[in-house]
């Protein structure tokens, strides 16, 4: 609990602080007029930002037909775009605030079907100094979630505690902009539990997470995202009756096909198929933990500061339907809201704003975990 209520102080501290500085002045935000090297600064007043979606919209437009702009391609009969290839150079950094509902199950829970529980967190960005120009922004986030909040069973004698989870993300990124069409990013992921899966474990466990992506049009881009195992973890796990599990747990690398789409109210989605690596932990059958993956991601703008978001994969067992292939079953669904500080929940670029965050913080669809807990020892 003092690690829960601690956590807890520390995201909110920070939530207050960034909500002050973004708020209390608009024109500390550095807001942009223009763009490329024409852009300016505006240092006393937002301005009124040009959504060049409906652009060719309005009585001037339209012939002075007075055509309503309220929705894409209704000026001219459907002239207007739907969206804009690149992505919004203002804000000149951003933060997002994340809230939801997540449940998960992996191979660490045994037979036991999921853990369900809240998340909290930040991700935020800014441009890197001296390569703003190529467009070179720097990321970082975390989230905080508690899981199994009335307990659950476990190995050892922890049943009544919840489990907790903290994934950090931070790395690298570039968002195509203008005719641009490419958008990669390299980002560095963490995942810290405590009281994790049957046995109880805290392992902290790394992996490097990649994403590439080419605008076919302005409302689509196909891409490849993928993630390398790097930091495991070996436990030892003591129980009551005299004996103990020595335990090994690290990432599953996996690679996906993915399919981004944005829709003429502003709203993204992703949708992916993929698979994991084909070497499991040692163990007695050997083989690969899954044979392919898929899923998706979609977040749907409210008002200029609030989204809604909902995400959710799956990895299909590699064991064919049977109690082994009911403990390999691995997926992840959840939903939510997302804050933005300063505004800009809503952009018609395919790549939304520039300087606001390109890849997720990580969770248990970007972050797939096997387990080899070895058989019993005793002493």
């Amino acid at each position: 609990m003092r690690i829960l209520i601690g956590r807890l102080w520390v995201l909110l501290a920070i939530t207050v602080a960034c909500q002050a500085q973004l708020s209390a002045a608009e024109d500390g935000y550095l807001w942009v007029s223009g763009d490329g090297p024409s852009a300016r600064a505006v240092a006393d007043e937002k301005p009124v930002v040009k959504d060049t979606a409906y652009a060719n919209c309005g009585e001037t437009a339209c012939g002075g037909q007075g055509t309503e702009c309220g929705s894409c391609g209704s000026c001219a009969g459907g002239g207007g775009a739907c969206c804009d290839l690149g992505c919004d150079d203002s804000p000149q950094r951003g933060i997002v605030g994340i809230f939801g509902f997540d449940s998960f199950k992996g191979v660490s829970d045994s037979l036991f079907q999921s853990n369900f529980g809240v998340v909290t967190g930040l991700n935020a960005a800014t441009p890197v100094p001296g390569l703003s120009d190529y467009g070179i922004g720097w990321q970082l986030g975390m989230t905080y979630g508690v899981y199994d909040i009335d307990g659950g069973w476990r190995y050892r004698d922890s049943a009544a505690q919840s489990q907790q989870q903290t994934f950090v993300t931070t790395g690298f990124y570039r968002k195509g902009n203008g005719d641009q069409r490419l958008s990669f990013g390299l980002v560095y992921d963490w995942m810290l539990n405590d009281n994790w899966g049957v046995l109880g474990t805290s392992p902290t466990l790394g992996q490097w997470r990649g994403q590439v992506e080419y605008a076919v049009g302005d409302c689509n881009a196909i891409g490849l995202y993928g993630s390398m195992r790097d930091l495991g973890s070996q436990q030892r796990v003591y129980n009551t009756q005299r004996y103990y599990l020595d335990t090994e747990t690290r990432a599953i690398s996996q690679v996906n096909l993915f399919w981004h789409h944005k829709f003429c109210s502003g709203a993204d989605s992703w949708l992916w198929v993929g698979v994991p690596e084909r070497e499991r932990l040692d163990r007695v059958d050997g083989g690969s933990l899954g044979d392919w993956i898929i899923g998706a991601n979609i977040q749907v703008p409210i008002t200029e500061r609030l989204a809604l978001y909902g995400n959710a994969q799956y990895m299909h067992p590699s064991a064919a339907a049977s109690r082994s292939a009911s403990i390999d079953s691995t997926w992840n669904v959840g939903a939510g809201i997302m804050w933005y500080f300063g505004g800009h929940a809503e952009s018609h670029s395919l790549n939304g704003k520039c300087w606001l965050p390109y890849m997720p913080v990580a969770n248990n669809s970007t972050f797939l975990v096997d387990q080899n807990p070895v058989p019993t020892v005793l002493y």
